[in-house]
Parts: C-alpha cells; structure tokens; sequence
C-alpha cells in the first residue's frame, strides 16, 4: 500500500511538472474560419489506432511543409496542444495533433514509434510536401523526438519546445528545488523534499524512464534542429538544457530564448493562468524558420545568448544500501512497531486487569516518537501531493521553515531526549525491561533516521 501510494504520488508530480500544457487548457476550443480541420486515424504499433486531427490554412498556395505535435508529459490529448496547431497552420504548415497513447508510465522508445506513424499519415495527406515534415514537441516531447527522427529518415527537421537536455530525474529534481524556493522554503525540508524523496523513488523504480540520457539521441540527430526556450522557465533548466544542445546535435542548430517565456510559452492572464496565446514572437520563429527548411533553405546555425539560469541543476546521485526503500520501510517499520507497541501492551493488559509497570520518560517517548513520524509521514506526503504546475503549499512559514515542520522538528528532539531519559531509567530500574527496550530500539534507531530526512537539522 505504501509503496503504490508513492508510486501514484510521483507519477503525479512528474506529470505536473514536465506536461507542456496544464490540464486546465485541455477543453475543445472553436476553430477560427481561416484554418480547415481534417480528421485522420494513425495505425500504431501494439495498440489501439490513435485519432488525430491537420490544421491547415484555409487558403493555403501550393503544397506545404508538414508539423506533427508531439506531447508534453501525461496522457496527452490533441485538444491540450490546439491553440499551437491553429498558430502554425496561420503561418502557412499543414499540423498534425493527436491524442497520445495512453500509458501509465512513459515509454520513450514505444512514443516514439508512435510519432513515426504520425509522420508518415501526415506525408500522405493532399497538399503536404511529403519531404517536407518535421516535429515539433515541448518538454517530455523533448526527449521522445530524437529517438524518432533517429528511426526515420522522413523526418525532415525538429523543432524543440522547452526541451530538456538532462535526465527526468535530474531535471524533476530542479523542478521540485525551483517551487520551494518559490514558496520560500530554505533548510533541510528543502533536501528532504527533493533529493532524497526523489533518491527513494528512483530506488524504487517507481519513476520510469528516470535515467533517460538524451545525449546519445540527439548525437544521432542530422536534420535541421530549432530550440525555443523562456527565458522564465522553471521546470526544465533552459540555460543548460541549449548547452547541451549545442554539444551534441549534429545537424544545424538554433536555438532561440524568449524574454520573460514560461515553460510552457504560453501568455499567462492576470492570475497566472495559462491562456491560449502563445507568446509574442514565437508562432513568428517557428513559422518562419519551418518554411524556410521546407523550402530547401535552410538557415545557418545561430544562438541567443544563453539567460541567467534561476540554480544549477545537480545529478540525484543513487541511493547507498542503507537509503535504498528497503532499508527505508524496513527502518519505518521498527519505529512504528517500537513506539506503538509501548501503549498497545499497556493497554492489552489494562483489558485483562494484569498490573501495568508505569515509567514516565518511557510513556513520553512512546507518545512523541510515534507522533514524530507518523506526523513527518503525513506532512510529506500532503505536501509533495500539493505541487502543481504553480508551485507547492507547505503552509504557514516562519523564516524559512513552515510552521508544521518547525513543530516535527521540536517532536523530534523531544524524542532523542526521552530516548536518553528511558535509557537512563532502563539502567536504573529492572521493571518492565523487555516492553521498554523495544522502546529504546526504536528510540535509538529514530536519531539517524531523523538526521537523514532532515527532522534534526536546521
């Protein structure tokens, strides 16, 4: 139960982080008169025909250069990437969108395979230079794209939205680190909330595709490459993300970097929604720059200065033996059964009228232990579940540090002072010692435990 409970939560949390459209802008949206629709089925390997729709100029000249869009992270629908379809079909590209596989953890090899047929329905379709076809995809589709066009030569170009150019676990990492300082969180519940909750999970492999090092692919990439990064983008490092683009494609290259953009290179409103506007200037880059590869022409490399990135990102090293889940559910357990067991026997024994032994430092322990770590148990996992594509609540703060955890943290030493005060008692007293030395155990062990996930540090 515990495992799958963190295996839904991280799945979440990815999804919310590295999708590239939120779930918010996902409604049907009216198509305006100057762009036709057409409806079209893409047969898929293993699976189910996937439905998509092209977005064409209503009044397009001659044949056009082709756009399949890739998704975001998540299970995708055509509707959530609309308002880019209608914006490149106005700057003269026939756009494919469509829904994308659903999977309940991604698959970048399968998704790829899927973007491949995509290519191949839209080289067929009337009025599509079928030499002419290229991908666009934002974030996760970042990742997916290279694997493809390394699979088809009939992939002309690609044009990189906010594409990572690290691993997910180490760009979900900066992600995480990004919304607490946002929330003004500083201290070890900053670590504790992301290295080590992401350590645990990839140890527990319940974040796929974790480790996916996009360089390899992106070495083998030989077509035409655009990258479009904001400058104001907090979910995927753009600054060392262009880097290593700039090491690795082998075809031409530019990258662009738009003032003031999010991740997902939308305009926000007023309260920091997402609209349907794409921001000022970039339907222009990518039209242009498309139309000009489709035409044979295309443009010599270029890069905008890289911005000044929010933080450096670092690799989530993997977790050493005694960090491993194992350890780690092993190490709840004992803690759990050591303190909870202290007032389960009193009880039990009250019930059938036996004498209780009473030691108060004993007593105390029991209550603040296991208070300490079923209250650090909830408080992390509310906390984790609150992060959305806006940031993360831990609640009411105070110079750094939310109130709730300053509270975990005095339980906490609470607790390594009543484990001195029963140890002590133990020593001076022969009453009750097995009940109390479980006590102990448990009470010894909680010390690292608590310095680990940051309940003992400042």
């Amino acid at each position: 139960m515990i495992a799958r409970s963190l295996r839904i939560l991280v799945l979440a949390l990815v999804a919310i982080a590295l999708t590239g459209v939120p779930a918010a802008a996902a409604p049907a949206r009216p198509i305006p008169a100057d762009v036709t629709t057409t409806d079209v089925i893409i047969p898929i390997k293993n699976g189910k025909p996937l439905y998509g729709t092209v977005f064409a100029p209503r009044n397009a000249a001659g044949p056009l250069p082709g756009l399949v869009l890739v998704h975001g992270s998540g299970n995708g629908k055509r509707t959530g990437v609309t308002p880019e379809a209608i914006a490149f079909a106005r700057q003269g590209i026939a756009v494919l969108a469509y829904d994308k596989r659903p999977l309940g953890d991604p698959d970048y090899s399968l998704l790829a395979d899927d973007v491949v047929a995509a290519t191949g329905v839209l080289r067929e379709q009337p009025g599509v230079r079928p030499d002419a076809v290229g991908l666009w995809g934002i974030s996760e589709g970042g990742w997916v794209m290279p694997i493809a066009a390394s699979r088809s030569r009939d992939i002309a170009f690609l044009v990189l939205a906010s594409a990572p150019g690290l691993s997910p676990l180490r760009v979900q990492n900066w992600n995480m680190r990004n919304k607490l300082a946002a929330a003004g969180v500083s201290g070890a519940l900053r670590d504790t909330l992301s290295d080590r909750f992401y350590r645990l999970a990839d140890d527990a492999g319940l974040f796929a595709e974790a480790s996916h090092d996009p360089r390899p692919p992106l070495a083998g990439v030989t077509q035409p490459v655009l990258a479009v990064y904001g400058t104001a983008d907090t979910q995927v490092p753009a600054a060392e993300s262009a880097a290593v683009l700039r090491r690795t494609v082998g075809g031409p290259l530019t990258v662009r970097f738009l003032p003031g953009a999010g991740h997902t290179l939308r305009v926000l409103d007023g309260t920091g929604m997402f609209t349907d506007a794409l921001y000022p200037s970039y339907p222009d880059i990518v039209g242009g720059w498309v139309r000009a590869v489709g035409a044979g022409k295309v443009p010599p490399p270029r890069a905008d200065p890289s911005p000044v990135q929010q933080a450096t990102s670092t690799a989530v090293t993997p977790s050493a033996w005694w960090e491993s889940w194992p350890a780690q559910l092993a190490v709840l357990a004992v803690l759990l059964v050591g303190f909870l067991s202290y007032p389960v026997v009193a009880l039990v024994r009250r019930v059938r009228r036996r004498p209780v032994a009473v030691a108060r430092p004993a007593r105390l322990l029991a209550a603040v232990g296991a208070t300490a770590v079923l209250g650090f148990v909830a408080y992390f996992v509310t906390v984790a579940d609150s992060a959305n594509w806006k940031g993360i609540s831990p609640g009411p703060m105070v110079a750094g540090r939310p109130v709730f955890w300053l509270a975990l943290q005095a339980v906490a030493l609470i607790t390594v002072i009543t484990t001195a005060m029963t140890i002590h008692a133990w020593r001076t007293s022969t009453a009750d010692r097995p009940r109390q030395s479980l006590l102990i155990v448990a009470g010894v062990l909680f010390l690292p435990w608590a310095l680990y996930w940051g309940l003992l540090l400042p």
